[in-house]
């Protein structure tokens, strides 16, 4: 699970952009297509300064909700005796900024690669100063992270919501970013992959002291970016990021095998501002039993 949470944070992580000085070029949205006739409105905005706006949005953001579709395939080995997995990820997330809290809800279908069948779980989640607690669908009991790795957790959390520290870092990427808009939006567009990539990465994670062990350190110095598409929506007005498409492909070794991962992730943001308290209920507090590792 930590290392899922690992790798969820890596695209989150990416979603920072840097500065740029062209302004968006001009593409068709909704009400275009609606009204052939109407010319969109054209900002002459530049991508550093919408960056500045939206980050001054996010520095302002007290909660947001967002619903996320996640597909993936893991691929372990290769040639006949490769071993593939595939899940589907549907849920809803509640987010409160300061002090941090999250609620999940969905569902994870998984294909089984011996049989073929698939396998649902139902998935819900809450952290809060409290800790985090997740529910086991299989036991229908209530899970309690441990003190240690919680806290842990929390931190490496709270350090990807200060986007700016991110800015230097990015730079070097700033060639690889197409700036568009449509009527009502802003759309940042990033293709990268390969060794700087990847590095960039693990540099990140290793500033977040999110690769604490040895372990952890050996299996991202390992990870290779093979393709890395971004696709993040802006609103014109309000400097929100709306939306986020994601696909990484990347590997992985692990104890001399090649693991391959592939992400397909489509993100909407909505209710900014609009999330009230996340509380854990009291049930889940008393029947949550703490996990061993």
């Amino acid at each position: 699970m930590k290392k899922s949470f690992l790798i969820f944070l890596v695209s989150v992580l990416v979603v920072v952009l840097s500065a740029c000085n062209s302004t968006a070029e001009p593409v068709s949205g909704d009400n275009t297509e609606k009204n052939p006739t109407e010319q969109p409105e054209v900002s002459e905005l530049t991508l550093e300064e919408v960056y500045e706006k939206a980050i001054e949005r996010q520095n302002e953001l007290t909660s947001v909700s967002a619903d996320m579709k996640l597909n993936q395939i893991m691929t372990l080995g290769s040639g006949e005796e490769s071993l593939e997995m595939a899940t589907k990820n549907d849920m809803v997330l509640d987010m409160v900024i300061e002090p941090l809290a999250m609620y999940m809800d969905g569902t994870m279908l998984m294909t089984n690669p011996e049989s073929g069948e698939d396998v649902s779980i139902d998935m819900e989640m809450y952290m809060n100063q409290q800790g985090m607690f997740t529910f086991d669908s299989e036991s229908k009991k209530w899970l309690k992270l441990p003190v240690t790795d919680f806290e842990a957790m929390m931190g490496q959390t709270a350090n990807q919501v200060n986007a700016a520290e991110q800015l230097a870092g990015m730079k070097s990427f700033i060639n690889e970013f197409k700036f568009e808009q449509t009527n009502d939006a802003y759309v940042l567009t990033l293709n990268a992959a390969g060794d700087k990539f990847s590095e960039y990465i693990v540099e990140q994670m290793q500033i977040n002291q999110m690769l604490g062990t040895t372990e952890e350190q050996k299996l991202f110095d390992s990870m290779k970016f093979d393709k890395v598409d971004y696709v993040i929506t802006i609103n014109k007005k309000t400097f929100d990021i709306t939306a986020m498409d994601m696909v990484l492909d990347f590997t992985i070794d692990m104890e001399g095998e090649s693991m391959s991962i592939s992400n397909d992730t489509k993100v909407t943001f909505n209710n900014f501002d609009g999330v009230e308290a996340i509380t854990v209920p009291q049930e889940v507090i008393d029947q949550a039993v703490e996990v061993q590792y």
